[in-house]
């Protein structure tokens, strides 16, 4: 049977109301539930924040339900729970944000927003961790030989890890032949436990969380360019290692 105990406390020392109403989505739909009206995408918007808000619980060992998460009001939200505000897009960002970056359980929206205000012009992450036929966390297979005619593209990879109460935040950015190589310098950097939990995709992705924290905007503009002009003598060399270490 599905929980509906979510009086427990956030990180801010909030509580929540054990009579939020949280209806079994395990039983029958009843004639009395509320009907929502709604689309394709805004149903993918709160999959997708469910979904990452279940990762960073069980990556941070936070010590709170998601689900419980999900339907409790939050001040990200303006009040309203993620669950029906996260069917609009802004709001999904804002939750996706908040998890990706481990600002705690809830936040002011404008301090939020201060985060995202330079990134208006940027598409909503990719809500799925594919690239190049992998899974987030999969086992990587050997690298398979390149050639000598393979193009250098740009591939970008973020770290999102705690240990022993310090959490690290890692960016990286270079030009290679594929997630294989990327990976190789992952293991170089950070060792291959950390290499191993990176999220590594092609391109660089301006909306996504981490981006957002550590990379400024020049320096987004510089890896860009390099990734427009990969076949400067440059390129093959090129690559940008940002991180932040915050101590809980």
């Amino acid at each position: 049977m599905f929980s509906e105990d979510v009086s427990t406390s956030s990180s801010q020392d909030e509580t929540i109301s054990p009579d939020i109403c949280i209806l079994d989505p395990l039983t029958e739909d009843q004639p009395d539930d509320e009907i929502v009206v709604t689309t394709r995408r805004a149903i993918g918007r709160v999959a997708y924040v469910a979904a990452e808000t279940a990762a960073r619980f069980q990556r941070d060992a936070v010590p709170y339900d998601p689900m419980a998460w999900m339907f409790a009001p939050r001040e990200v939200f303006d009040g309203a729970a993620a669950l029906d505000a996260c069917l609009h897009r802004d709001a999904c960002i804002r939750g996706v944000v908040l998890h990706g970056i481990g600002l705690g359980l809830d936040v002011d929206r404008a301090s939020l927003d201060i985060l995202m205000a330079d990134d208006d012009e940027g598409d909503v992450p990719p809500y799925t961790h594919y690239y190049e036929g992998r899974s987030r966390g999969e086992h990587r297979p050997k690298p398979r030989s390149t050639g000598s005619n393979a193009r250098l593209r740009l591939y970008t990879a973020t770290i999102v890890d705690t240990r022993n109460n310090v959490m690290l935040q890692a960016f990286h950015a270079s030009l290679a032949h594929n997630v294989h190589e990327v990976h190789a310098r992952l293991v170089g950097r950070f060792g291959p436990d950390l290499a191993d939990v990176a999220d590594i995709r092609l391109g660089l992705h301006p909306s996504s969380p981490l981006v957002i924290s550590l990379v400024p905007r020049a320096t987004a503009e510089v890896i860009v360019r390099m990734g427009d002009d990969a076949s400067s003598p440059a390129a093959r060399t090129f690559a940008v290692d940002i991180q932040q270490c915050i101590q809980a």
